[in-house]
């Protein structure tokens, strides 16, 4: 239930906390399985060989190590994490992420209460206004995230984010992403981000839908966005701050050597 490691790159912290993926054809399998296992674990002092079996199945195990460290910066109670787990193993087992909005809608003020802090939204929520792509991404734990229109903006409730590499990348740049922001602080990253989503999408006008301007899933999008930063950057360079053309430099540069 851990983000998956990219060509045996494990994500540092600020990168697990950024990078996205989608559920996978087992996930909610998997996530009722271990569930189960959270569950039937016997109580703490236990002696059974049961008790060591399971031992070893924690909340981290259920909700995946995004979520959990998450909970852990925003201080999440062991409590809410437990009743968002159950609430999240009642949708994946009883049809509710067919009708998430539904389903949301279903839960008790005290339910959505919990839903509403483990995504640390400021106010409750009203579902009746989600689309359903909003209403199912709060139905996933931190981590996992769907883009059901492509558009490279993830509706999260009633709100909306943005999220590079897309959820449909080759794995070649999601490994070069990683690699790249190895040792990139939040902020820097984060303003990279931002720039190559704009390089796949464009700006987003009036809050209306947009499409990728090249196929989000092909290689070749990403190695041709890089070489017109590359260029814009030398066509830029006097007007550009001496540190900041370095460090657009070396990034550019180190996402066109990786992705060749």
């Amino acid at each position: 239930m851990n983000i998956q490691i990219v060509n045996n790159t494990m994500p540092n912290a600020i990168q697990q906390r950024h990078l996205i993926q989608s559920p996978d054809a087992n996930f909610f399998t998997d996530f009722k399985a271990a569930y189960a296992r959270y569950q039937s674990a016997p109580p703490t002092g236990s002696s059974s060989d049961a008790a060591t079996q399971n031992a070893t199945t924690t909340m981290a195990d259920v909700m995946g190590l995004t979520y959990t460290e998450m909970a852990a910066v925003r201080g999440t109670s062991a409590n809410d994490q437990t009743a968002y787990a159950a609430i999240l193993n009642r949708a994946y087992s009883q049809g509710g992420m067919e009708n998430p909005v539904a389903f949301l809608q279903s839960l008790t003020p005290q339910e959505q209460g919990v839903v509403q802090r483990a995504h640390c939204l400021a106010e409750p929520f009203d579902a009746s206004t989600m689309s359903k792509e909003g209403a199912y991404n709060l139905l996933l734990p931190e981590g996992y995230q769907v883009d059901f229109n492509h558009d490279g903006i993830q509706e999260f409730g009633a709100g909306k984010t943005i999220t590079f590499p897309p959820l449909d990348a080759p794995e070649q740049v999601k490994q070069a992403w990683l690699t790249a922001t190895q040792n990139m602080d939040e902020g820097d990253m984060m303003t990279y981000q931002l720039q190559m989503h704009i390089m796949l999408y464009g700006i987003n006008v009036n809050d209306q839908t947009s499409k990728a301007l090249a196929p989000t899933d092909q290689i070749d999008s990403y190695r041709e966005g890089v070489d017109k930063f590359l260029a814009w950057l030398e066509y830029a360079k006097a007007s550009t701050p001496s540190d900041q053309y370095a460090r657009d430099k070396a990034f550019f540069s180190d996402m066109k050597r990786l992705l060749a």
